[in-house]
């Protein structure tokens, strides 16, 4: 049996800083809920595995009852937990599927007012980075009559590569896109296959531009409609539809926040329902509990923590290894300098929120900084997908090495921000990468190619 119970020190410290919930909350049901998924994540999300049963389970977390079942119904509802009753029943650990992951993500960007186009972008960046790695590795071409994945060559191409990471941000990344009624991703493509065969990077790269670009994407922000369709993917499906419903109506001004009771004698909803509606809502910051007669307040998520711990549980539980994790986190996270730099270039620097890197203290201040340039690039599904990552790599394998606290890097940083202040696409990719070379060697992994340096 796995303990939920302690053992996390330093690296709950850090996974909180990952996600953006660097505060304790306050409340002790939602603060339950987290350090279960930090020992779930320290385990490897052991998916079907019991934790106890159910009285067990709440003398270990040292809940009163009502605090306890929130929690419960708080992890219920994710579908990070699942209840089973009767004998041999209990707690059982599950694990968010990728449509669970696609609804929260779309929910999120429907009600933060996020750019559509920031679908194609990621997408784009997720197809040559596995491009880069199919060259740097010499993947070879699979004959005409090869069974070809359904989801399209990027993901074929990941597959063969070996990296569930990157074959994990394809999928998600065509999912999206298709969501968003963007062209499916082709099974094969002759002139990606001539530039793999020839090894000529910038071919392949300047090929998918092509293939990613938009067909217009009107209207230019996300609609809650796009949010109702990823969230009615999810299997948890009454609960779901509620949530979708509940926020659709938050989102119109047509109705205040009401009590859990009048929502159920309102809809119809068994209470059951209502109450894992309105914990998914919590859970996306979109509903906030407060004291006094209502409990509760509407408004828009505050920042991305919600989906990412959805992610993250979803990566660990796929058995993701540290190396792939870190692989394309490297790589989405050096891309978002470049982001950046276009945007300045483009729209003048008030685009961008420009900061100045400072020396940090300890490795607290180091990810602060990271994330403070990885948000520069103006793409939450980057922001979300990296964080991601980092989230699941805090455990994986024992976690990676620490990052490393230099004044090279700090001077990398600087070099960066002055890249992007100048709108210099090309010498923010040349400053991010060299950079990332620099970190993979002072933590002892196998250095960037040169090749992956191109803007």
């Amino acid at each position: 049996m796995f303990s939920l119970a302690g053992g996390l020190g330093d690296a709950r410290r850090r996974s909180v800083h990952m996600v953006g919930a660097a505060t304790a909350t306050g409340n002790r049901a939602h603060e339950a809920v987290l350090s279960v998924e930090m020992n779930l994540l320290k385990w490897g999300w052991p998916v079907g595995e019991p934790l106890g049963a159910l009285p067990d389970v709440q003398k270990l977390l040292g809940l009163g009852r009502r605090t306890y079942r929130q929690a419960i119904t708080i992890l219920e509802a994710r579908g990070l937990l699942e209840i089973r009753r009767g004998p041999g029943g209990g707690l059982f650990v599950r694990a968010p599927t990728l449509e669970d992951v696609v609804g929260a993500l779309l929910m999120y960007l429907a009600l933060t007012g996020a750019k559509r186009d920031c679908v194609p972008e990621f997408r784009l960046i997720i197809w040559r980075m596995i491009l880069a790695a199919a060259i740097e590795r010499r993947l070879r071409v699979r004959p005409a009559n090869a069974q070809l994945s359904d989801w399209g060559f990027a993901v074929d191409l990941a597959e063969q590569l070996g990296n569930d990471a990157m074959k994990v941000a394809a999928q998600l990344a065509e999912m999206l896109a298709r969501l968003c009624q963007e062209s499916a991703a082709p099974a094969r493509d002759a002139q990606i296959e001539a530039a793999l065969l020839s090894r000529d990077l910038q071919a392949a790269w300047n090929r998918v531009v092509v293939l990613t670009q938009s067909s217009g994407m009107e209207p230019p922000m996300f609609g809650s409609e796009v949010g109702e369709l990823g969230l009615s993917l999810c299997g948890r499906k009454s609960a779901m539809a509620l949530a979708v419903r509940m926020a659709r109506e938050f989102r119109d001004g047509h109705r205040a926040v009401e009590a859990e009771w009048q929502t159920a004698e309102r809809l119809g909803y068994p209470d059951a329902v209502v109450r894992q509606a309105r914990r998914i809502l919590q859970d996306l910051d979109i509903v906030r509990c407060r004291r006094g007669r209502k409990g509760a307040e509407w408004g828009p998520p505050t920042n991305a923590e919600g989906v990412i711990r959805l992610l993250a549980p979803f990566l660990a539980a796929g058995g993701l290894s540290a190396g792939d994790n870190s692989e394309v986190a490297g790589f989405l996270a050096s891309s978002a300098p470049v982001l950046a730099a276009r945007q300045v270039a483009e729209h003048q620097s008030d685009s961008v929120k420009l900061f100045t890197p400072l020396a940090p203290m300890d490795i607290v201040d180091v990810m602060r900084g990271e994330n403070m340039l990885l948000e520069l690039s103006g793409n939450p599904l980057l922001v979300i997908m990296v964080r991601s990552l980092g989230l699941a790599n805090v455990f994986a394998d024992g976690g990676p090495p620490a990052w490393p606290i230099t004044a090279e890097i700090i001077g990398f940083n600087r070099r960066i921000m002055q890249a992007v202040k100048a709108g210099d696409p090309g010498a923010a990719a040349e400053v991010a990468w060299a950079k990332w070379r620099i970190v993979k060697e002072l933590t002892s992994t196998t250095p960037m190619t040169d090749t992956l340096s191109r803007s």
